[in-house]
This record gives structure tokens, C-alpha cells and sequence, in this order.
């Protein structure tokens, strides 16, 4: 089963180094919890071409635990624009494109609570439109937890920067594809 897997997340990154239309994307936000929301978010190309990296400014302040991690603070987020003022280029941006996401459940989830923490149209969002990297990295690596799952893997090369962490999920992409 596991080198069946691992093939099949091989030629799931070669298929889609064969397209065009999907995009990266990826999001540092103010927490993990229900309530908190976006702070930077980056997209890129396919072939790694730059097409959205904003910081962001919230509504609240962002956690120390956060803070730790990204190292955005709120004093760097005071002149950024807020969700409002880049909703409108971060739909065009991925508009049409399958979006392939380190993490997807998380992103997706800080997405949508973003646009409503803002009253904002929700996006709809089509389940078949967006590929979690994460789930298909760990597959490929095939490290088995003790319940059968596939082990979670940190992403290599990230930086926790949304630029940084999108550049290393394209090089996981290629590395998977062979």
C-alpha cells in the first residue's frame, strides 16, 4: 500500500508540473485559534512567479505564541492594507486556478474567517479546487503513524514568511515529481 501511495503523490506533483492553472498559496495569520485572522498571504505562480505577497493589517492584535513563530509583529502591520482593501486582488488572483495549499484545512479555515471577520462575500470555493501539499508530501515520504496514518510533515525549506513557505511547497512539488 505505502509504495502505492508514494507513486500516486509522485504522479500527482507530475501532473500538475504538466499544468498551468493552479497557483500556491499560503497565509501567516494573528493565531491558531476560531477568532483569529490573516496577517500576510502570498500566491505564486506555477512556474514561481510572484503574483500576490501582502502583509496585512488586522483587527486584533497578534499572539506572542504567533509573534514566535513568523516574526511579524503588530508594530510591522501598522501601514499594511487590510483585508478589505486586497480582497478584491486576492480573488482575481486565484480565480479559476486550482489552489494548491501546505495545510489547506488550516488556510482555508483562516481564509473564510477572515471574510466573515470582515462581512465580506464569502468565496465559493470549490472542494475540488484546492490540493492540500501537506497530504501528498507525507504520503510521499510514507513515515506511518501508530494508527496507520500518514505522519504529518513539517514543510521543508519554509521560512514561515507566506513568500517563503510557498517557494518551499513548489520545491516539494518538483522533488516529489522526480
Amino acid at each position: 500500500m505505502m509504495e502505492n501511495d508514494q507513486e500516486i503523490a509522485a504522479q500527482w506533483a507530475r501532473s500538475l508540473l504538466e499544468r498551468e492553472d493552479w497557483v500556491i498559496l499560503d497565509t501567516e495569520t494573528t493565531g491558531l485559534s476560531q477568532i483569529d485572522e490573516i496577517i500576510q498571504i502570498a500566491i505564486i505562480a506555477y512556474d514561481g512567479s510572484l503574483l500576490l505577497n501582502t502583509l496585512v493589517r488586522p483587527k486584533q492584535p497578534i499572539s506572542a505564541t504567533a509573534i514566535a513563530i513568523h516574526g511579524i509583529t503588530n508594530a510591522t502591520l501598522e501601514e499594511a492594507p487590510s483585508f478589505p482593501e486586497i480582497f478584491e486582488q486576492f480573488k482575481a488572483v486565484i480565480s479559476e486556478k486550482t489552489m494548491v495549499i501546505y495545510n489547506a484545512p488550516f488556510d482555508l479555515r483562516l481564509i473564510n474567517q477572515t471574510i466573515k471577520k470582515y462581512h465580506l462575500p464569502q468565496l465559493e470555493i470549490d472542494p475540488e479546487q484546492v490540493e492540500c501539499a501537506m497530504l501528498k508530501y507525507s504520503a510521499w515520504k510514507g513515515e506511518i503513524w501508530s494508527d496507520g496514518n500518514y505522519k504529518w510533515q513539517k514543510l521543508p525549506g519554509g521560512d514561515h514568511t507566506a513568500l517563503g513557505d510557498c517557494k518551499a511547497t513548489l520545491e516539494i512539488i518538483k522533488k516529489m515529481a522526480g
